[in-house]
C-alpha cells in the first residue's frame, strides 16, 4: 500500500507541474496520454488537485467530445520572488536557523513582516528595525 500513494504522490507532482508549466492550459485526456495513465487515476489526481486549489477544470468541447481543459492557479515561482528576504542577510541564516530551534523561519519577526509586504523588500525600514529588536533580544 505504501508503494501506491508515493506513486500516487509522484503523479500528482509531474500532472500539476505540467499544468503550470502549460501557458494555455492542458486538455485533461492530452495530460492523460502524455503521463500513460487511465482516465480514472487522472481524473481522481485532477479533481484532488482541484479540491486543493492548485488547478480549475474548465469544461470544453475538444475533438467533438466534451472533456476539461486544466489551468493552474498557481505559478511557478521566481528567483526575483525572493529578493529582499531578510534570510539572506541573516547572521543566523546558516549558524543556528532551522525548524524546532529557538531561531527559526516559523518563529522570524523578521521574515514574517517581510513576507506580509506586498512587494518583496517594500518595507526595507520596518525590516531593518526588526532585525535590531531581534538582536537586542
Amino acid at each position: 500500500m505504501v508503494r501506491k500513494a508515493s506513486r500516487r504522490y509522484r503523479l500528482e507532482g509531474k500532472v500539476l507541474n505540467i499544468i503550470m508549466r502549460s501557458k494555455d492550459g492542458i486538455i485533461q485526456t492530452d495530460l492523460y496520454k502524455m503521463l500513460n495513465i487511465s482516465s480514472r487515476e487522472g481524473s481522481r489526481i485532477c479533481l484532488k488537485l482541484e479540491s486543493w486549489g492548485l488547478i480549475r477544470r474548465e469544461k470544453v468541447l475538444h475533438n467533438e467530445r466534451w472533456t476539461y481543459k486544466l489551468y493552474s492557479t498557481r505559478r511557478i515561482p521566481k528567483i526575483d520572488s525572493l529578493k529582499g528576504s531578510p534570510c539572506f542577510s541573516c547572521q543566523y541564516f546558516n549558524r543556528g536557523c532551522a525548524s524546532e530551534s529557538v531561531i527559526s523561519p516559523e518563529r522570524c519577526e523578521l521574515l514574517d513582516k517581510w513576507i506580509l509586504t506586498i512587494e518583496p523588500g517594500g518595507a526595507e525600514v520596518e525590516v531593518k528595525e526588526a532585525l535590531v529588536t531581534r538582536e537586542e533580544k
